[in-house]
């Protein structure tokens, strides 16, 4: 279902989870996380991706279609069948199509590809191996940013998020929860900064959570100390592990967000590629 004029975005795609650092051959594990593909720079609004209403959703050839083709490569290309190799437990919606992208018209930050090195004219790719999105009601309608902050913090720490041992993620803000933010004077850096400072749980919780395994190199224990209760256990280790994203309706007064958790330390970490148009 592609167009010819997609063609450049799905290589930078490929080549981005073909990256060694994004680890595909794990990306398919047991919870179910998926290449999640953000698109910025110019080419969203050329090729007509939707950055409005159910921007994970349906309403658009290019985030569907894209998607789509993605999960026909894994499939046909690399063998990425259920039952073998893929053992996910209850699989994942974005096997179907798994594409967004980001919307600058409402963005009140500098873009995501922007934020990460390119030009401005530049279209990317940024590809996160991420469970399905979590939604976050924060209340920015009608809420000061403190607690906008707050709650969307309480959306990412979440105990049985593998996060609970780093690794990068993905946040997804709709318009009203970006406005609340930068009208209350926070850059995106800021408010990742909060995010490392907020999205945490004592020690005494996260140690009684066995579940989160011990081999992992960035275990909670080797960041904080582990006999001390009242100790904070970071679910954002630093900034660059959040991958921040504006896009969607604007929404109710409930200022919608949504969290999409990455599988933890040990790889499936973002790529990020220049797409190149003939």
């Amino acid at each position: 279902g592609c167009k010819p004029e997609y063609m450049p975005i799905l290589l930078g795609v490929v080549d981005a989870i073909a990256d060694p650092d994004f680890r595909l051959v794990d990306a398919g594990a047991t919870p179910g996380w998926e290449p999640l593909v953000v698109v910025s720079g110019p080419a969203v609004k050329e090729l007509g991706f939707n950055t409005k209403e159910g921007a994970f959703g349906h309403g658009s050839r290019a985030n569907a279609t894209i998607g789509r083709a993605v999960r026909l490569v894994l499939w046909n290309i690399g063998g990425g069948y259920p039952t073998e190799p893929c053992k996910t437990t209850h699989g994942h919606p974005g096997y179907y199509s798994f594409c967004i992208a980001e919307d600058q018209e409402t963005n009140p930050w500098e873009p995501l590809h922007v934020e990460r090195g390119f030009k401005p004219e530049d279209t990317v790719v940024t590809v996160s191996a991420v469970e399905a999105p979590h939604a976050i009601a924060t209340g920015a309608g009608y809420s000061p940013p403190d607690d906008v902050l707050l709650l969307l913090a309480d959306g990412i720490a979440v105990l049985g998020s593998n996060n609970a041992n780093g690794g990068d993620m993905v946040l997804v803000l709709s318009p009203m929860v970006s406005a609340n933010l930068a009208k209350g004077g926070y850059s995106k850096l800021d408010v990742k900064r909060e995010m490392v400072q907020r999205a945490t749980r004592p020690v005494r919780e996260v140690k009684r959570h066995r579940a989160i395994a011990e081999v992992s190199p960035m275990h909670w224990n080797k960041i904080v100390d582990p006999n001390d209760d009242d100790a904070r256990v970071p679910f954002v280790r630093a900034p660059e592990n959040l991958v921040m994203v504006n896009t969607g309706g604007w929404g109710s007064g409930g200022g919608f967000a949504s969290i999409c958790p990455g599988w933890g330390a040990p790889g499936g970490l973002p790529q990020r590629k220049r797409v190149r148009f003939p």
